[in-house]
């Protein structure tokens, strides 16, 4: 599983390029690259250089539709994980439907996925969009659809979710979303079918969406540099690929003490069959649930309880409350409130690790239907935040959560 917590900002998401592109046509395969659409109307290839890719990401919208290819890739000395995302776009009724495949072979460094919040195994999601609402499918074929319009303490939580409706493009977290703020200053070479390929650098910040959330930021904001990316368009102006090598930043971050064992890490981004493609309406006959009803914080479970934790989301803070026994995931055993004060020099990190003594307690004393499936055996976890605050005057500082006991079922 991806742990991939995003910022709640997505949830008020804008699409002012997707609703540019409505009613527009793509020009036929015949016609020659100076009929490619732009925003101001001249052909892509005429604008100036610096807002080609810009225009480019206009007169890919204007073709309607296209299917596409997206890949983070992972190389260490032993093995390579790879995130495949396939899809289908609907950019004029600002659509999509995606399957996302997360592959992390055994060999691969457990340190390393710990960082970038990968889990050994291969894992299948598929999601579909409706302009600024997001619907996942569990596994057990019922639709959890995020709307972005729920509640703002919702929309907070379920950030992670509500980022995938694009900007650039109905399904985002793409290179797509780094085309179009890339500014060349080269001009492009010139294939023999007309396609152009552009060599460009972007500060890797406008890239960091593409990466986990968990190692994202500390790669791309707080060992920001720049990285080279390459990007193809077709004869009419429209994006075909583009690629993106983080080489420079990982140069950076192992100077941090990240990713140590990650030889090579890529992005990669392909479109195909533009203005061909129609993406499918959820089946008539399967079951789509209000995802803020279905779900509740495991913080607030009472002992005893069980929950799934296939949300879509990729962390434990929202689950789906359920009946013990197939299908769970998870038990609840015990909930811990923090509250203390502290007088040390580095506060942070105390309250959890009260909790998880305190854990240890609960689990010792919860009756055995409850932890007896733990997996792995004996094993409970801990979920919640702290909050360290200080006083004004002397050393002390106050430390306060509320935790979650439980186990995995499997």
């Amino acid at each position: 599983m991806r742990n991939r917590t995003r910022r709640a900002a997505a949830a008020a998401v804008l699409l002012p390029l997707l609703a540019a592109a409505v009613g527009c046509q793509a020009s036929g395969p015949e016609e020659p690259a100076a009929k490619a659409p732009s925003p101001t109307g001249k052909p892509v290839f005429e604008e100036r250089l610096g807002e080609q890719l810009s225009a480019a990401t206009r007169a890919t919208h204007a073709a309607g539709s296209a299917r596409f290819t997206s890949t983070v890739t992972y190389r260490s000395a032993r093995s390579t994980a790879v995130e495949t995302t396939t899809g289908v776009l609907d950019y004029a009724a600002d659509t999509a439907r995606v399957e996302r495949i997360l592959r992390v072979p055994s060999g691969f460094p457990e340190k390393t996925a710990a960082e970038l919040g990968l889990s050994a195994g291969a894992e299948r999601e598929v999601f579909a969009v409706d302009k600024n609402d997001v619907s996942y499918r569990t596994a057990a074929g019922t639709w959890l659809r995020y709307e972005a319009s729920a509640s703002q303490e919702f929309t907070v939580e379920a950030g992670e979710v509500l980022s995938y409706a694009g900007e650039a493009a109905p399904w985002g977290d793409t290179l797509a979303e780094v085309v179009r703020l890339a500014d060349p200053e080269r001009a492009p070479a010139t294939g023999t079918d007309g396609r152009r390929t552009y060599e460009v650098e972007v500060d890797s910040g406008a890239a960091d969406d593409v990466l986990p959330t968990d190692i994202g930021f500390a790669l791309t904001k707080e060992a920001r540099t720049d990285i080279p990316l390459t990007v193809v368009l077709d004869k009419d102006g429209r994006l075909l690929s583009a690629e993106a090598d983080f080489a420079p930043v990982l140069r950076v971050a192992r100077q941090k003490g990240l990713l140590k064992e990650v030889t090579s890490l890529r992005a990669a981004y392909t479109l195909t069959g533009h203005g061909e493609q129609t993406v499918p309406g959820i089946p008539a006959g399967e079951r789509v649930e209000d995802a803020e009803r279905s779900t509740a914080a495991l913080v607030g479970l009472k002992p005893g309880a069980c929950a799934s934790t296939d949300t879509g989301l990729g962390t434990v803070d929202r689950v789906r409350p359920m009946a013990c026994g197939k299908g769970a995931d998870l038990r609840v055993f015990g909930r811990q409130k923090v509250e203390e004060t502290v007088r040390r020099k580095d506060p942070v990190g105390y309250g959890r690790a009260l909790a998880v003594a305190r854990c240890r307690k609960d689990f010792d004393a919860a009756p055995a239907a409850w932890t007896k499936d733990a997996r792995p055996a004996g094993a409970y976890l801990v979920a919640g935040q702290e909050t360290v605050s200080y006083e004004y005057t002397g050393p002390d500082a106050s430390v306060s959560g509320d935790f979650t006991c439980y186990v995995r079922l499997r």
